[in-house]
């Protein structure tokens, strides 16, 4: 992974870069905002699996239709097609994808029956029915014995990474740190083919334009790759589908976490042949928009960073990685602190939510454009070990709930776990992107980096053991991983539960008053205006699942004149250190304009001690939105509002650790 800067810094020069680019305080783009209005409301749970309320979006007035971005380019047109036949009625194997110009692939003959060798790695490039140049590596397994079969496993980094071009020596499973679930070695050393290749317009092997997990772009690139692997190994190991359908398709897993957790998502939605058996998606969104825009808020640290980044991705020739549309939309994101409802497609289009919720989706680009699948209410039927970072600020718990929702639907066996670590982490080793005060105040040294759901399980040691269980076929291997959701509340602290506690599901919820908070939204950057909930006992209280809450927001004396955002969350007062609130797990929601609102908060976790007090936070600023104030104007302004309602808490009681 490349080495990365971070900070409030970047992210503010990075947004006056655009703009500059744009003409100043205004855009050039031809993605016209979204008018403002005076309020709205919202609704959304997190325990249906839908992508959940974002509240009143402060646009009352009219959605203006922005024009296609310029130079963008339509994919080869195809839908979902019936695979083809052969003459015996069985499913043909895909005819393999040609190489890339200029490029002679060899694939190492196999040893001979009986006889091993020790597996080679080698480079291929391959051209995908968009036009791209696909690079990928392949990693035999270490021991390599003619005559057997083995699974294939494909892995692929995270955003403005690399693919593995060599192996390391194999990191003991027990090894905590940011940088899990991508131990290709341990595979490679543990008898699995590996393949790892390069996102579309990153690395150096893949060529195209960045356009954020398009199925009918990146989706085209990879399900290629599927193709080459299945037509060009004959040592790939071969059963049944999970859903029984087809008794004869290659037995494939995959590994990767947060841009990396996306293609598998997207894959074993898109991959009409089902060859995924056993998925394992770390610290991956379930809605885009959602992660991004939440609540249509930018979110500004975290957007201008990633924008960042990919502008300057791979080594291919050009300004810009990125699709024109991309380029264009973002640019007037930071413009006017909005999203618009070509890109709410466009990134709609490209989320594993769009495979869950059924909602048809309009654009995928601009006007003219169209998705080329369906929506779907219901994934293909996969094992899939899911896990999400609790203090992950840019894809949060409720991202992974909800594609563990999703994902359970099929009837699979779907786990649910989470840890410490995750975006959070200094990607640089020295600074987070988002500032994580509290982590350092009031809890152990190495939190932020425990790669654990609880002491022991490692996501690396309980990897390995679902790929023995579900791509080995050996009984009982992933009995190391708890069959319950496990949610981690702090460095080696875990609890699991039969179900996560939300609003609609699982064990029910609290309501406490919130009472009136007089806010000023805009102002008071990361101090709270707070109401105490309840005060822990004697035993202590363990806070754990989904928040949720019923408000309203309204200007002093009923009367606003402009759309405020403001930002919620839960916080502990410790005893130990009274003096500030402690935010539970760095996170909060923004509610954008007046009105009524029905909101999952943020979910994940926290224990309390003795004293301890729990209460409802809301900010009228916060760091991880640092430019973000009223609609169409990229920094703050002062509107106090009033704040009245209820939260429903998560509150199961004094629960040990028990993990």
């Amino acid at each position: 992974m490349k080495k990365r800067i971070s900070g409030a810094t970047f992210a503010l020069a990075f947004s006056a870069l655009v703009l500059s680019a744009c003409g100043g305080g205004t855009t050039t783009s031809s993605i016209p905002a979204t008018n403002a209005g005076s309020g709205g409301s919202g609704s959304g749970s997190a325990g249906t699996g839908g992508s959940g309320g974002t509240g009143g979006s402060g646009g009352g007035g009219a959605t203006a239709k922005p024009s296609a971005a310029p130079g963008a380019t339509a994919p080869p047109a195809s839908g979902p097609t019936s695979l083809p036949t052969t003459a015996s009625g069985s499913i043909a194997p895909p005819t393999p994808p040609p190489n890339a110009p200029g490029v002679t692939n060899v694939v190492p003959a196999l040893p001979a029956a009986g006889t091993c060798r020790t597996g080679e790695v080698y480079n291929i490039s391959i051209l995908s029915p968009v036009g791209d140049t696909v690079g990928f590596t392949v990693f035999e397994p270490a021991k390599f014995c003619g005559g057997q079969t083995y699974p294939l496993v494909l892995q692929a980094p995270g955003w403005d990474g690399e693919r593995q071009t060599a192996l390391s020596a194999p990191a003991p499973s027990s090894t905590g740190g940011l940088v899990v679930g991508n131990n290709l070695s341990e595979l490679v050393a543990a008898n699995y083919g590996v393949i790892s290749f390069d996102q579309r317009g990153m690395g150096y092997g893949t060529s195209g334009k960045i356009r954020s997990m398009d199925p009918d772009y990146e989706g085209k690139d990879y399900l290629s790759i599927m193709n080459w692997a299945q037509a060009e190994l004959s040592w790939i190991a071969y059963g049944p589908t999970v859903d029984g359908k087809d008794p004869h398709e290659p037995i494939m897993g995959s590994i990767g976490g947060s841009y990396g957790g996306m293609y598998q998502m997207m894959l074993l939605n898109i991959d009409q042949r089902h060859r995924l058996h056993a998925i394992t998606p770390n610290i991956t969104p379930n809605d885009l928009s959602f992660s991004l825009y939440p609540g249509g808020v930018i979110k500004t640290l975290w957007g201008d960073f990633l924008f960042g980044t990919g502008a300057t991705a791979g080594s291919h020739p050009g300004s810009s990685q990125y699709d024109p549309f991309q380029v264009q939309s973002w640019a007037n994101s930071v413009a006017t602190n909005s999203e618009d409802q070509y890109s709410k497609d466009y990134f709609g289009y490209h989320s594993a939510d769009y495979f869950c919720n059924g909602t048809t989706i309009a654009t995928n680009g601009g006007a003219g454009t169209a998705p080329q699948l369906p929506p779907t209410t219901q994934t293909p039927k996969v094992n899939a070990m899911i896990w999400i970072g609790v203090r992950d600020t840019l894809f949060n718990f409720d991202n992974g709930y909800r594609n563990y929702s999703c994902v359970q639907r099929a009837g699979g066996d779907v786990r649910l776990l989470s840890y410490q670590a995750g975006h959070n982490s200094a990607l640089d080793g020295t600074v987070p992107i988002v500032p994580d005060p509290y982590v350092t105040l009031f809890y152990p040294a190495g939190d932020s980096v425990d790669s654990r759901c609880g002491s022991t399980l490692n996501e690396d040691a309980a990897q390995l053991a679902w790929f023995n269980q579900y791509l080995k076929m050996q009984p009982g291997a992933a009995s190391i991983v708890p069959t319950q959701p496990c949610i981690s509340l702090s460095e080696g602290d875990a609890v699991t539960l039969p179900a996560v506690p939300t609003f609609t599901s699982g064990p029910a919820e609290t309501p406490y008053n919130i009472g009136a908070l007089d806010v000023i939204a805009g102002a008071a950057p990361d101090v709270p205006m707070a109401t105490t909930l309840y005060t822990a006992g004697p035993q202590g209280d363990v806070e754990v699942g989904i928040p949720h809450v019923q408000m309203s927001v309204s200007g002093l004396g009923g009367v606003t004149t402009a759309s405020p955002i403001i930002y919620i969350g839960l916080g502990i007062k410790h005893t130990s250190n009274p003096a500030v609130w402690d935010l539970v797990d760095n996170n909060v929601l923004p509610v954008r304009g007046t009105g009524y609102f029905d909101l999952d908060m943020i979910g994940g976790g926290a224990r309390l001690q003795p004293g301890d007090q729990l209460a409802f936070l809301v900010y009228g600023a916060q760091d991880q939105y640092g430019a973000n104030g009223n609609v169409s104007v990229p920094s703050p302004a002062v509107v106090p509002v009033i704040v009245t309602g209820k939260v429903f808490i998560p509150d199961i009681g004094p629960m040990m650790a028990n993990i």
